[in-house]
């Protein structure tokens, strides 16, 4: 287990060092191609590691953006499944819900046999229309190819050489060609006899074979699979029926995506208090929409409908009207987007189109994703999409209790227990709440990061180094000891576990622990104490000992008034069970409960999801007092730019200060260089060869692409000439490589530089590089920067919303962590915060309890009041936790 404060080293130690040097060293078993990048290739900044296994690395980041990925598809477990419907499923005809059976010679032999073992048949074929073929001459082509008897209606054998030609014609659209006659159980009817009957036809009846039992109806069997009732055909049960990825499976209607965009009203007409002419809707305000506006005054002077009165008091049909349009005089709101699809080629048609839609789910598939043939296909009476819709949890249960038939079983083998295995691993790690339809991308972090631990998990791997970074976020502390039994499951295995890790209750288990410090960033990187838990804690200078031992930081809590509060009434997404609960405003108001009970749903879907208007908004019947909201601020878990040239500098805007300063020195002055020549955005004083990036990318075709250091450049991203202009003996690479802390010192004198890096200093971010790229900060660390970024703004009247802030925090920084969130309410604005941590949860000043447990068994509000309310309320997990650790 790798401890210590936030920005110690525990990522650089675990990931970084350790993991790089593992998959570098597996690189070098790749081809010669792979093999010729090494030189070029960085090594970690180690001397030496000894006995290093190959390594898998688990990071809690969620990188899936892809509305295609399913927690499913992520943990393999839809492909398991799709591989036993394909296998094992029955299907069902979707017009008259007969069974439906392959239809090959061997397989319709052995149906013939099961059903008329004991009793003599007759096997024919219909007679297949020829166009312009008269009696006399089907005659002569059935003597001529051996087949000289018919069966008519009645079941009487016809001689086809004493038919008159019309008394043939009379019988062609009824009667059969008789193939043979046979009893299936008599000596010498076995059933190659029958097999070969049936072939024939197959040939002769356009893939059509009738049985006609002595005392029984007609029965047809038919080739391909198709439903022998009525002639349905469908497609054969493979593998990529059941896939909403592929053409073969996926709903012709939405393609597989299971929603339908449609145009949002709502976001047309945000303001319905508005009349036409003033602009109530609102894309006909952009500079695209003008001509639509002024065509739609002119066709409401002829239409006779108001244009200066409110639209909320016009009628339905006129509603209607300014939508749907009229042909000839107005093309309607739908219109002017339907024409805007025809330019979708066009960036900003594409961004208009976007601002104003939603997602409906698919009226074809109903969401399933899929076609009706592959729905038909059912498995214990259940559908693919119906099982994907269940929980993991009651996955493992349906399969337990799935019973297949002899033939069904051998056709499956092993797939049926490794399915199994795969789903029980999936429920072991805290994810029994989570059905297989759910998107990937809507997971948080930790149950991301759960989501790979599966899927590792399910490879039985041995003799490997697992790298895990902090995969206790996201589980309520109720979860937590399933957690370290799937932790100690690996490590049985004959694997090495290194977890980076925040949770003491996950560090108290650990075998041996290493605490890196004394302090973050240039202050940390040195192993403070290592060694058993009891050595740890017994170490003076470790502040991961100090918590082990129960000494924490002293955070005095503050109650303040609410001023107001937002009513959600009848929240009924996901697993919401028509929730209504109060939020009051100015407070700190802390979401808690175990994981899947609905949090993230209530809050990012529901709450922020309707008060932006958002496409994918939760369903709520109202919320009400949301005009006491001046804004919405959701502090995500991402960085602020996704750019890999954007770091703590350029978006505190603290570089255009820096470069200001360089561009006012003595030599830039004589050489004419303003501020953007220090830029490595734009051309001027930047690398030529990297463009600024300080790297160059290597395509490695077949693996992830590789990125290395400039030659030109080193790294430092400016030519030799930029880096000659200093400022107080600094070159702009210098001043990139202080960190806050020290260019605060440093640019004392500059209260430009100085303000636009104070905010990282408040959120305890001062350790971070000015030049340190986003894209290397933890998931924590990036929420902190929109937090600084979000102080530095203190909007009065917002709401800021946060997910699980804590993540990333040792126990000692959740006390500045709580200093921002007060900074924030004494500004006016109000928090709401979805977390686990219980020191977080005793500072609150509403606590809002969400249970009793995950999936389908949440969704219900448990207790909401004060952190001692909630303690004192026995059905709260949440409750059982704080009186525990009081």
């Amino acid at each position: 287990m790798v401890t210590g404060v936030s920005g110690s080293g525990k990522s650089s130690l675990a990931f970084d060092t350790l993991y790089a040097e593992g998959q570098r060293r597996y690189v070098t078993s790749l081809s010669t191609y792979a093999r010729q990048f090494l030189e070029r290739l960085p090594r970690p900044d180690v001397d030496f590691i000894s006995n290093l296994p190959p390594a898998i690395a688990i990071e809690r980041r969620n990188r899936v953006t892809s509305p295609r990925s399913t927690v499913g598809t992520a943990t393999e477990i839809l492909d398991h499944l799709r591989l036993l419907f394909a296998h094992a499923g029955e299907a069902r005809c979707p017009d008259c819900g007969e069974r439906v059976e392959p239809g090959t010679v061997e397989a319709v032999a052995d149906r013939i046999l099961a059903r008329h073992g004991g009793g003599r048949i007759a096997m024919g074929a219909p007679l297949p229309p020829r166009r312009g073929e008269r009696p006399t001459a089907l005659r002569e082509r059935l003597l001529r190819e051996g087949y000289a008897r018919l069966l008519d209606a009645e079941g009487r054998v016809r001689d086809v050489a004493e038919l008159s030609a019309k008394q043939l014609g009379a019988l062609r659209s009824s009667a059969l060609l008789l193939i043979d006659r046979v009893a299936p159980g008599a000596p010498g009817a076995g059933r190659a006899r029958i097999a070969e009957a049936v072939a024939a036809a197959f040939v002769r009846g356009d893939g059509r074979c009738v049985v006609v039992p002595a005392d029984g109806e007609r029965e047809i069997y038919r080739a391909g699979f198709a439903c022998d009732a009525c002639g349905r055909e469908l497609p054969e049960p493979v593998p990529a029926l059941f896939s909403f990825n592929s053409p073969l499976g996926a709903c012709e209607a939405c393609q597989g995506f299971g929603r339908i965009a449609q145009l949002d009203r709502e976001r047309v007409i945000p303001d319905p208090s508005r009349t036409l002419a003033e602009g109530a809707i609102v894309p006909f305000t952009t500079p695209s929409g003008r001509a639509a506006q002024r065509k739609l005054l002119a066709a409401c002077e002829r239409a006779g409908v108001p244009s200066d009165v409110p639209v909320q008091d016009l009628d339905e049909a006129q509603r209607e009207w300014i939508f749907r349009g009229e042909r000839r005089v107005w093309r309607g709101v739908e219109g002017f987007f339907a024409r805007l699809e025809r330019k979708r080629y066009k960036v900003q048609a594409r961004v208009l189109i976007a601002r104003y839609r939603r997602f409906e789910v698919c009226g074809a598939c109903h969401g399933a994703r899929l076609r009706p043939e592959a729905l038909c296909v059912k498995l214990g009476d259940r559908s693919i999409a119906e099982i994907c819709a269940s929980t993991l949890l009651e996955l493992a249960d349906f399969l337990d209790g799935l019973v297949l038939s002899a033939g069904a079983s051998a056709r499956v083998g092993r797939l049926l227990p490794a399915l199994r295995a795969r789903v029980a691993t999936a429920v072991e790690v805290g994810l029994g709440y989570v059905t297989l339809d759910r998107q990937t991308r809507s997971l948080s972090g930790g149950e991301a990061q759960r989501i790979q631990l599966a899927t590792a998990l399910g490879g039985a791997l041995t003799a490997s180094l697992y790298v895990l970074d902090e995969p206790s976020i996201g589980l309520h502390a109720h979860d937590v000891g399933r957690l370290i039994q799937v932790l100690r499951r690996i490590r049985d295995q004959g694997n090495t576990v290194v977890v980076v890790e925040h949770a003491p209750e996950v560090i108290s288990v650990a075998d041996h622990l290493i605490d890196l410090g004394p302090g973050p960033g240039r202050l940390g990187g040195h192993v403070v104490a290592e060694g058993s838990v009891a050595q740890v804690r017994a170490t003076p200078g470790s502040l991961t000992g100090q918590v082990l031992a129960g000494k924490r930081p002293d955070m005095p809590r503050r109650h303040r008034a609410a001023r107001g509060a937002l009513r959600i009434v009848g929240a009924r997404a996901n697993n919401l069970r028509d929730v209504d609960v109060d939020i009051p405003l100015g407070q700190l108001v802390v979401l808690s409960g175990v994981s899947g009970a609905g949090k993230s749903t209530l809050v990012r879907s529901v709450l922020v999801g309707q008060l932006r208007r958002e496409p994918e908004r939760g369903a709520c019947t109202r919320i009400e007092g949301a005009e006491a909201v001046a804004e919405v601020v959701v502090v995500e878990q991402v960085p602020p730019a996704r750019s890999a040239r954007s770091n703590p500098a350029t978006v505190t805007g603290a570089f255009d200060a820096i470069r200001r300063r360089f561009a006012s020195t003595r030599e830039a002055r004589a050489q004419r260089l303003g501020p953007g020549w220090f830029s490595f955005n734009v051309a001027g004083g930047r690398c030529d060869v990297c463009e600024g990036a300080g790297e160059v990318v290597v395509d490695m075709q077949f693996l992830d692409d590789v990125r290395v250091p400039c030659e030109q450049c080193g790294g430092s991203r400016y030519r030799a000439d930029a880096r000659e202009i200093r400022v107080e003996g600094l070159s702009i690479v210098d001043v990139l490589a202080l960190t806050a802390d020290e260019a605060c010192a440093h640019f004392v004198e500059d209260p430009k530089i100085a303000e636009g890096l104070e905010p990282l200093r408040r959120v305890g971010l001062g350790y971070l590089s000015l030049g340190q790229p986003l894209s290397t900060l933890s998931g924590g660390e990036a929420q902190r920067l929109r937090l600084a970024r979000a102080l530095a703004e203190e909007k009065r009247g917002a709401l800021y919303v946060l997910d699980e802030p804590t993540t990333g925090l040792h126990p000692v920084d959740i006390h500045v962590l709580l200093a921002c969130f007060d900074a924030l309410l004494d500004a006016g604005a109000s928090v709401l915060v979805v977390e686990h941590n219980l020191d977080v949860i005793r500072r609150a000043d509403h606590v809002i309890d969400l249970g009793p447990a995950g999936g389908p068994d949440g969704g219900r509000v448990i207790a909401a009041g004060p952190p001692q309310e909630i303690a004192r309320c026995a059905a709260s997990l949440t409750g059982a936790a704080l009186r525990a650790t009081a």
